[in-house]
């Protein structure tokens, strides 16, 4: 993952959190506010200048907050998004500058992945809605209008699987360190069991 999308989205990581995936709503989702904001700024600007040339600078101006609010919604648009991570899915929205909001879900407690698509145009533009199943807590957790749903959902299941393989082989050599220590400490204050001391010696008796 590129180090510039880890520096855009580093205030919802955790340390040593790596980001491998990111799932955003289609582009599409946005052609009604860019229609808008394009016939509210460039389009009433093209025509007030057309009929009053004298206040070109006022038509400029006028276009300048379009194209402002364009990359305000576009940055919207950016950070309402799923960071998939080595660590589990962590869920990003914004509402403007002062309303951001994050969900995080670990990958131990997800019980299950599915998508939907439904309609003619997300059908052809291959878009649509994404859930995760959780364990507990609010049951489900809705990706609205992402892209490619199906990668998602692989690529969700494929980073889930290998946590999990990870985590239960750490697990198992901590529990391994555990029960040899126990051991250890239970040989040095209480010496080996009888059986064994007895095994030992007729093992080193038949060698001789």
């Amino acid at each position: 993952m590129s180090s510039l999308r880890s520096y855009l989205f580093s205030d919802y990581l955790e340390e040593n959190e790596q980001i491998m995936f990111v799932s955003h709503r289609h582009i599409i989702v946005l052609f009604r506010d860019f229609l808008r904001i394009f016939a509210v700024h460039f389009g009433i600007a093209l025509f007030v200048w057309f009929l009053f040339p004298q206040i070109l600078w006022i038509c400029i101006a006028w276009c300048a907050i379009g194209f402002v609010r364009f990359l305000l919604v576009l940055q919207d648009w950016y950070y309402d998004a799923w960071l998939i991570t080595n660590m589990g899915i962590v869920g990003v929205q914004w509402t403007g500058y002062f309303n951001r909001t994050s969900t995080r879900v670990e990958y131990a407690s997800i019980e299950g992945v599915s998508y939907n698509i439904k309609g003619f145009l997300p059908t052809v533009l291959n878009y649509g809605n994404v859930t995760l199943a959780k364990l507990g807590g609010p049951s489900t957790v809705t990706l609205k209008d992402a892209y490619n749903p199906k990668k998602v959902e692989k690529n969700i299941l494929q980073f889930q699987e290998e946590f999990l393989t990870t985590k239960n082989f750490k697990d198992q050599e901590v529990l391994k360190a555990l029960l040899s220590d126990l051991v250890a400490d239970h040989v040095k204050k209480h010496g080996l069991p009888q059986a064994m001391q007895e095994d030992i010696t007729i093992n080193t008796v038949k060698k001789k």
